[in-house]
């Protein structure tokens, strides 16, 4: 499990170890190994540069923005954190 102040409660403790499960909890958040952090930053690059105004302009925005996003990037974002990409 992430560690959300919500997960540390006594009671999801409780529920876990009532289901057979054990906890196990991942290492302190480091963005700088996250594709996902990466993949965010081009995305609102992007928004920040179109700067819609209404909901239909967001989406559509939005859509554009990811639609840039391409599979050299993903290979780039996973190199850089250090995962393996071949």
């Amino acid at each position: 499990m992430d560690n959300a102040k919500i997960h540390l409660g006594e009671i999801v403790r409780e529920a876990i170890e009532e289901a057979g499960a054990s906890l196990m909890y991942l290492p302190p958040y480091s963005p700088e190994f996250s594709p996902i952090e990466n993949f965010w930053s081009k995305v609102k690059a992007i928004l920040r540069k179109i700067k819609a105004r209404n909901y239909k302009d967001l989406i559509d925005s939005l859509t554009f923005a990811m639609l840039q996003v391409t599979q050299k990037d993903i290979r780039n974002w996973f190199a850089h954190c250090c995962y393996c990409t071949s």
